[in-house]
Parts: C-alpha cells; structure tokens; sequence
C-alpha cells in the first residue's frame, strides 16, 4: 500500500502498483487537473479486500436529494475494527471531466445496503465503496480531531465491467464477502521483497482453486506476526536470498513450526551463487543451493500425480526457472527435475502434519511471471488438495 504514487499511472493496465496508492494518485490529480481518475487497473476482490485497513457493512440510514448527502449505518466489521458508527457522504461535489453525481443519487437509496472498503493512513482515508451493485469512490480528511465528510468523487467505470471486480448485486457480494473472510476460507501469506512485484500481483489475481477460495495476504515483514493465521506460506521470488540470505534463526524455527502444526510453504527460487548458495535453515531437511543458467526444460517423475496436469497443463519448455537445488535425501519427494535429473524443479517434503514445495520458478518480471503463471496455479491446487485431504 505504500507503494510511490509517482509510480503509478492511471491509464496503464495491468502496471504493478497498489490499489490504493492508484486510489491517492487520482484524488492529488484531481485537485490539480481535470481528470477523469478511474482505477484503470485490474483488481481482484481478493486484491481490493488484502489492501483495505477496514471493510465494514451498512445501510443507508438517510437521503438528503436537496444537498445530495447520505448517511450510511456502520452494522457490521469484516475487516478491522472501524471508528465510524456512521459514514457521512457528501454528493454535491464531484471531481474530474465527468460529472457522476446524477448517477450517484440513484444508486444511493434509503434502506439500501452498501459495502464500504478503505484504507486509513494518518489523518487521509481513501475508500472503494459498492451500493446498488456499483463502485464508486470517496475521500475524506481528519481535521482536528474529527473526520470530514466523505467527499464522492465518480463512480468506476473499470471495476464496474472487469469480471474479477464487477459484481451486480451488493447483497449477493455480502455473502461472498463473509464468506471470504470467515474462518473456514483458506489463508494464502505472501512473504515477498519490495523490488520483485510481479509475483505477489499473479498469485492475488489467481481464481478459486479446488473447489474454494482463499484469502490473500502479502508482507515484507520476515518475523512473519500473522503466519499462525495462515494455511499456506509462500515464499517470494528471493525473498529468502539474494545476494546474502536473509532469515534469522527464530524466523527459520517460526516456519519450520508453521509445517510441522499443518502449514504449508510453497518456495518460489531463491539466489544461489558458486560461493554462497542460499541457506536452508528454513527446511528441516537439508538441501544444496545451486547456482544455474536460466532454462525452461523440465521432466516430471513419476511422483508429480497431477502437478503438471490440474487444472492446467504444463509442459517442458512452458516455465521459466533459475536457480535449482540438489544434495536432497531420500526424505525429499522429487516431483521434476531438469538438467538431466540433476537438479530439483519442484521437491516435495513432508514434516509433521504439513508439507513443503520447493520451486526454482524465476519469478523477477513481467514476462516471466506470466510464463509461470499457470504453474502458480497449480501449485496452490495441489497444496489445496493436500490440505482437504489432511482434514
């Protein structure tokens, strides 16, 4: 969420950037030039939900069609814990080339239910919200010690037709949502590097998988405070090592307990070099780092069940890999190789009630991520299948 908003620019799709930080850039825009200031972006629910600090539930409590306000009742917290009991909107203003107001007053009626999403940061709270099965946008400032009015700025045109965002009825996305953020949904942490962006967007964007689906969330914070609460680990395209490794030796302990308690951890490559292959204190079961030319050929093992084949097919030459490991024991289940079975595309590690799937996917751009884009989803399905299958 803190990512620079001078990264970000509104009418690139698919530019690797946060929501909301798409969300400021419009609001400073808009004060400043006419603009039109959607979020030309592709969000996921999933996404929107991992960036919000709250979601709450309410209803509009009153409609005021003079001044164009309404007043929404804060009912229910589905993230976080909100200050607001009730949301105050203001209508009358509106910013960029298009005036949505009009549209607004529609969608905004008396008894309706609304979804509110927002990110609160300092005395700033940016928000997403979604009423009469439409996104629209406010913003609002403290002053003092009490919080503004929320000023509508459009409603969206992008998220409002995409499949991942659009949603036609806000009661049906109720439902959706609690069940998302109930605990029966399975928790995905993302343990990822600030300079490597790509991959944490892919695996947000992933569908359902298995039948059900989860809850995505992504930290730069190795001490890992919130990984009791999650089914599934996945370590970063070197977010362990590169250049140096990067765990300490309670944060090697914290997840190597994670796996043995049930957990699962999903390892993408890591940077080995000749004189300093990545550790693997993490692992309970000792594995050599090697440093290797990039490559796309791979062989599955008889042991690969249906890793390469669900839900999508993958063959050799269809994956971009980097540096691999070797020196396995026969602890480890090696699921594909490559270098003429030298080296570990994909291992397999049982330990405790949990599992581990060691990769050497090269996930450091664009181009690549989206090469290894449907071998994430498959890995996610497998560690899906194993955990329903642990139950």
């Amino acid at each position: 969420m803190r990512t620079s908003i001078l990264n970000c620019k509104l009418r690139t799709i698919w530019k690797p950037c946060s929501l909301f930080s798409v969300l400021v850039a419009s609001a400073l825009m808009l004060t400043q030039v006419p603009a039109e200031g959607y979020i030309a972006k592709r969000y996921t629910v999933r996404q929107i939900v991992s960036e919000s600090t709250n979601v709450v539930f309410g209803t509009v409590s009153e409609v005021n069609t003079k001044r164009k306000t309404a007043k929404v009742k804060v009912e229910e917290n589905l993230k976080g814990t909100s200050e607001f009991q009730e949301i105050k909107i203001r209508l009358d203003v509106y910013k960029g080339k298009v005036d949505h107001r009009e549209e607004a007053m529609r969608l905004i009626k008396q008894d309706a239910p609304i979804i509110v999403f927002y990110l609160k940061a300092g005395r700033r709270i940016d928000s997403l919200a979604h009423i009469s099965g439409k996104w629209f946008q406010t913003q609002t400032t403290k002053r003092g010690n009490e919080w503004g009015w929320w000023l509508f700025t459009h409603t969206e045109k992008y998220l409002n037709n995409d499949k991942v965002s659009r949603r036609d009825s806000t009661q049906d996305f109720q439902e959706e949502l609690r069940t998302l953020l109930s605990g029966d949904a399975l928790q995905l942490l993302l343990l990822k590097t600030d300079r490597y962006e790509s991959e944490p967007r892919a695996i947000a964007e992933l569908d359902a998988v298995a039948d059900f689906g989860f809850v995505y969330h992504a930290t730069t914070d190795r001490n890992l405070p919130t990984l009791r609460e999650a089914d599934i680990l996945w370590l970063g395209f070197r977010a362990l090592s590169e250049g140096r490794y990067r765990l300490n030796r309670e944060q090697e302990r914290k997840i190597k307990e994670f796996v043995k308690n049930g957990g699962i951890v999903i390892a993408s490559g890591q940077d080995s070099d000749d004189d300093r292959p990545c550790e693997t204190g993490w692992l309970p079961e000792a594995l050599n780092g090697v440093e290797s030319p990039h490559r796309n050929d791979f062989k599955p093992t008889a042991h690969a069940g249906d890793l390469f084949k669900a839900p999508n097919r993958i063959r050799s030459g269809q994956l971009a890999l980097d540096d691999t490991w070797n020196g396995w024991n026969e602890k480890y289940q090696v699921l594909a190789t490559t270098n003429n079975g030298k080296e570990i595309v994909v291992a397999k590690l049982k330990y405790g009630k949990g599992m581990y799937l060691v990769t050497s996917l090269r996930n450091d751009s664009g181009s690549r991520v989206s090469k290894n884009r449907r071998m994430l989803e498959n890995l996610v399905h497998f560690a899906t299948g194993f955990l329903e299958a642990s139950k």
